[in-house]
């Protein structure tokens, strides 16, 4: 009954024209979910030391409208037009994980029978694309996080301030790892025969034990040398 049922659940998961996985399709829709996440009021850098803004978020930064000089007051003097730009680049980054990952959703849901986008799910393109925005979003956000300790140095040389990571940072690196996973599941499940595959294949292997094997096996020359060959005459 367990076998039976386990069975069906990877018949459902994994179909037998492999053209849609659920798993995967998941998988992207989780990484969709923690990278949208992190971009809605969560904080990316903590500033500690109490001479500037004590967090940045990503929502800070939405509006075209928004520079270094929007805030005259000494609680973002701290952000430079350079730091500006990079926090612009994060959200540009994590547009396109999103979007390379919603690709990827819709490549496993819906199953196109095209060659290319068969090739494109196969070979887990659209989740390896994620995971290398992802890795373009924890190195931007490196070079933050360096800006902000120069910029902190240069205007408080006085003060001890530490530039530390926030929650969103954290989610869009869970987000990388579930990349990874997703690309690992999609190289084995696409690429590894089901059940169903296996099964034909023993019936195909077992009727030709049963049926074909005693032909080789058997002592009889074929025709026609299984017949004597007529006698000489001269």
């Amino acid at each position: 009954m367990s076998s039976n049922c386990c069975s069906n659940t990877f018949q459902w998961l994994h179909p037998h024209n492999q053209d849609k996985n659920v798993i995967c399709a998941i998988v992207h829709m989780i990484t969709i979910t923690l990278v949208a996440m992190s971009m809605v009021k969560l904080d990316w850098f903590v500033i500690s030391g109490g001479v500037c803004t004590p967090s940045l978020s990503l929502s800070l930064f939405f509006s075209f409208g928004y520079t270094y000089q929007k805030y005259p007051n000494n609680e973002y003097n701290c952000i430079n037009e350079t730091i500006v730009n990079m926090m612009r680049v994060i959200i540009l980054l994590c547009f396109m994980a999103i979007i390379f990952s919603l690709c990827g959703y819709f490549l496993h849901i819906v199953g196109p029978k095209s060659s290319i986008y068969n090739f494109m799910r196969k070979y887990a393109m659209a989740s390896t694309c994620t995971v290398l925005w992802v890795l373009a979003i924890i190195s931007t956000c490196y070079y933050v996080a360096m800006l902000l300790d120069d910029s902190l140095a240069d205007l408080y040389p006085s003060v001890e301030t530490v530039v530390s990571y926030g929650y969103g940072f954290y989610l869009i690196t869970a987000a990388g790892a579930v990349s990874v996973v997703g690309t690992f599941c999609i190289l084995t499940l696409m690429n590894t025969p089901t059940p169903i595959y296996r099964a034909d294949d023993t019936c195909l292997i077992d009727d030709f034990n049963e049926n074909n094997m005693d032909t080789f096996n058997s002592q009889t020359p074929p025709p026609p040398y299984s017949a004597p060959p007529p006698p000489y005459t001269p």
